[in-house]
């Protein structure tokens, strides 16, 4: 009678357009634009609590368990069409059909973000998903192979895939390579340099003209290139005025903020001047992909959640996290054809 089914050995179904929550553990109903699915039901219990905890709105969480009928090829088919839904995660424990996977991936890809978590790709984890979901071993060089030619983003952890899931449909596609790190401390420079390198980012090589023009906002002692430092001792007005300065010059694609605790710029005040900033511009039609790292006393957690709920991923204690996102973000750009090369 033509009818598909999902499973066997999942945990349900939730699609919350529709208000469906169709499943044995807790429901869900924060709406967004995510489509996450696994093949564990524990795994899916660990997206359905970061969903809420970080109050991501999903259009829907899907278990996929055993994958006799519906399979990834299937969800990404639906989710292509969906208007409701802007990016796709996956967790996979194995592809019962790789060309087939490869051949709607590559579609979809160009138009949607599709992030993967590749479960059991050491020895040890093979052996462990064949007894869980029957998954068949394969190597993981090929796998690689596989998820490279079909355009998708590979996540190496289950943070990164829910880091990635949520960042992604936040952050605007940037319309190039040139990168700019703005920091108020020397030391997150360095290491936020160190990230972009890891995560294929390209720290813009700095004009004269440019240098010259940030210089006019910073103190003699800080430094200009890039990283900016623009030093700790500065007001709200030097963030807002250098922040402005890379949103506004055409050059710059992208922006990294480094900011630290201090009395003279307190985290909830950076926060604010830099949502500010951001708004002005996006109401001037300029979007440019922006993430921030914060360190300081407690304080800054606050601060980054209220960045967050503006559409700027901003993490405390971290100068890596926020870079791999931005990293995965360039990464599918490129891979969807979307850069083209530029580089201003």
């Amino acid at each position: 009678h033509g009818v598909r089914f999902v499973g066997p050995n999942i945990y349900g179904v939730y699609y919350t357009p529709a208000h469906m929550s169709a499943a044995f553990t807790t429901p869900y109903d924060v709406q967004g634009s995510v489509a996450l699915a696994s093949q564990s039901g524990g795994i899916g219990m660990g997206i359905l609590g970061f969903s809420r905890s970080t109050n991501m709105g999903v259009s829907s969480i899907v278990g996929l368990g055993n994958k006799a009928d519906i399979d990834e090829d299937d969800l990404l088919t639906f989710f292509e069409q969906d208007e409701n839904t802007e990016c796709v995660a996956l967790h996979m424990e194995d592809l019962k059909d790789g060309r087939s996977f490869v051949e709607v991936a590559q579609r979809v890809s160009k138009k949607k973000p599709i992030v993967v978590l590749k479960a059991g790709a050491t020895p040890a984890g093979a052996k462990a998903a064949a007894s869980h979901t029957a998954a068949l071993a394969g190597d993981d060089k090929v796998y690689d192979d596989i998820l490279r030619q079909a355009g998708v983003v590979r996540a190496r952890s289950l943070q990164e895939l829910l880091q990635f899931a949520r960042c992604l449909p936040m952050i605007p596609t940037p319309k190039g390579e040139n990168v700019v790190i703005i920091t108020g401390a020397g030391g997150s420079g360095v290491l936020l340099s160190d990230a972009c390198y890891l995560n294929g980012l390209q720290l813009m090589e700095m004009p004269d003209d440019l240098n010259a023009a940030f210089m006019q906002y910073i103190p003699p002692f800080g430094a200009a290139g890039n990283p900016v430092d623009i030093t700790g001792g500065e007001p709200p007005e030097t963030y807002r005025k250098t922040i402005a300065l890379g949103l506004e010059d055409e050059r710059i694609h992208s922006l990294i903020l480094g900011y630290w605790h201090t009395i003279i710029t307190p985290p909830m005040t950076f926060a604010e001047v830099v949502s500010d900033v951001v708004e002005e511009y996006r109401g001037k039609g300029i979007e440019k992909p922006i993430v921030a790292s914060l360190a300081g006393d407690v304080q800054v957690e606050e601060a980054s959640n209220y960045l967050f709920e503006r559409g700027i991923p901003a993490y405390p204690y971290s100068t890596e996290t926020m870079v791999e996102v931005l990293g995965a973000k360039y990464r599918w750009a490129r891979m969807a054809g979307l850069l083209n090369g530029a580089n201003g």
